[in-house]
């Protein structure tokens, strides 16, 4: 009897593993933000740019040393290679030319094959909402070559045609019949029915989409690339990030996104030191992008740059970062990074003097009233708003922190905090927020802010709110200095010109920098390849490479 229990116990045994062993052909990923849309210039959120990586990639890529990698081309061009060249405009002035070799393995998610053509129409369409400042004209020489021409040279012009790519045979009727860009947008099959598999060209379509609820992804069958392991890849919005780690702990996700898309880092900390056995954590710094204030210059209160730099030396970084980050992040008071090619540790910005903040806001007027929060000779108390994304508890701490260091030197804060598609796509794109904005945003890598600081890019509803300096910041000096760093092909001439850029930021304070965050990268101990070092945007840039072990 002994024998024969052992044998059945052996052999439910071997049944057992088989059973648990099914191939996982599905995974969650979990996130606390949620595209406003699926359209790739519309707006601009991270959220959505992550989204869009699994199922389309742009012409480059970026390296953590800044540099691009080739995703759709077949090899970066080069004054050295011929496929860029210095040119003479008609004019007289310096020109460029930029020849990209496409890949010719490219093909869309209805069967259609991507050619150089979509791309021009994809930068075509992208100017409307971001109108270039370098870029004369784009245009396909044939299927496999894409030409741009340049007004003048740029020093990073291997990255000029780096956007998501728009199927032109699906678009282009639509985009040439539209009135104006919100009516492109309104009527764009991405707006419409992002179900579309013509939309998608990489390892991944969208199969199923249900705003501020979760979007399904499946293989796209014409990928030429590695192929996905995952049947079904599920994207999933859960805004509070308590409630997001709860479902991670369950197993009801299986990761969930880096950065402000996901958990709070201390959120994240905690399960470092709770959940090693089930999860792998990999801690990133962020260096193209800066959590900060955005300032809406057309307040009043906010228009005289002494008031901003008034609440920059209000703010103590330090103690933020230390007491709600253990230092996992870096305080700053300029907008770039210190590992970044532009940055001048000669240029300082303003840090914590709260007495220095105070006579700012003296010389402005400002006396303390009787709840001791500062009114000018008008009357006018210095209250405003503050928003960042409702149910992020980092952004929530700072916001409450921030709310007591600016009381201190008589500013009153009111937190009016709303769910991040509404933020993203309404309040910040069509400027209608009345004082200050916390978020996480930059150009990049190496790249001057234009967007973010040029006057063409305020957005407005004569351009259908269009562009990225949702603070409608205006300096024709910091216009012409920003172009002027991107024009310059010597690195050493460009450094001082970025010390420009620099010295206008730090006098004019068109936003107010916090913090450069850390990523963290989440891995379940069952999944691989998720974190691909050496690579930026390495989460869904790279999902055809994710393996169970």
């Amino acid at each position: 009897m002994p024998r024969l229990i052992a044998v059945i116990l052996l052999c439910l045994a071997a049944l057992i593993p088989q059973a648990s062993a099914q191939p996982r052909d599905t995974i969650t990923i979990g996130m606390s933000q949620f595209p406003p849309d699926m359209h790739p210039f519309i707006t601009s959120t991270s959220v959505r740019n992550v989204v869009l990586l699994a199922m389309n990639r742009p012409m480059t890529v970026t390296a953590t040393d800044g540099s691009p990698i080739c995703a759709l081309c077949t090899e970066l061009p080069s004054l050295e290679n011929g496929l860029a060249r210095l040119v003479t405009r008609p004019d007289g002035s310096p020109g460029m030319v930029v020849t990209f070799p496409i890949r010719s393995d490219l093909v869309w998610g209805d069967g259609a094959a991507l050619t150089a053509r979509d791309i021009a129409f994809s930068l075509k369409v992208s100017f409307v909402f971001n109108p270039p400042q370098f870029i004369e004209s784009a245009r396909a020489l044939d299927d496999q070559h894409l030409e741009v021409t340049l007004r003048s040279p740029v020093f990073d012009f291997q990255r000029i045609a780096s956007v998501f790519v728009l199927p032109e045979h699906i678009e282009g009727p639509i985009f040439d019949a539209a009135h104006d860009p919100l009516d492109y947008g309104a009527k764009s099959v991405f707006s419409r029915r992002p179900e579309e598999r013509g939309l998608w060209f990489g390892p991944y379509v969208v199969q199923s989409f249900e705003p501020n609820n979760q979007i399904v992804l499946e293989p796209n069958p014409y990928w030429r690339g590695q192929k996905p392991y995952f049947r079904r890849v599920v994207m999933r919005l859960i805004e509070n990030t308590a409630s997001l780690q709860a479902n991670l702990l369950s197993g009801d996700v299986d990761t969930v996104m880096t950065a402000n898309m996901g958990l709070t880092l201390d959120q994240t900390l905690a399960l470092a030191k709770s959940q090693s056995a089930r999860f792998e954590f990999d801690f990133r710094p962020s260096i193209g992008s800066t959590e900060h204030l955005t300032v809406n210059h057309d307040n009043p209160l906010l228009a005289d740059r002494r008031a901003r730099q008034a609440i920059s030396m209000a703010i103590d970084r330090d103690t933020i970062v230390a007491r709600l980050f253990d230092n996992r992040f870096k305080a700053t008071t300029l907008f770039i990074h210190p590992d970044e090619a532009g940055f001048d540790a000669s240029v300082k910005g303003w840090s914590y003097d709260p007495k220095a903040a105070r006579a700012l806001l003296a010389e402005l007027g400002f006396r303390p009233g009787p709840d001791g929060i500062l009114v000018d000779g008008a009357g006018r108390r210095f209250s405003i708003d503050l928003v960042s994304t409702a149910g992020n508890r980092t952004r929530e701490l700072v916001e409450q922190v921030l709310q007591t260091q600016l009381k201190a030197v008589g500013i009153e804060l009111l937190i009016k905090n709303e769910p991040a598609r509404v933020m993203f796509g309404e309040t910040l794109r069509k400027h209608s927020f009345t004082g200050l904005v916390q978020f996480d945003g930059g150009d990049g890598i190496d790249t001057p802010p234009i967007t973010m600081f040029s006057t063409a890019y305020v957005p407005t509803a004569a351009n259908g709110f269009i562009g990225r300096n949702y603070g409608a910041y205006r300096n024709p000096q910091m216009d012409a200095a920003l172009l002027a760093v991107r024009a310059e092909l010597d690195p050493v001439a460009r450094k001082l010109k970025w010390r420009r850029v620099l010295e206008l930021y730090v006098q004019d304070q068109p936003d107010i920098p916090l913090y450069f965050a850390a990523t963290a990268v989440i891995t379940p101990k069952w999944l691989q390849n998720i974190n691909r070092p050496g690579r930026i945007g390495y989460f869904t840039g790279w999902i055809e490479e994710w393996r169970p072990r």
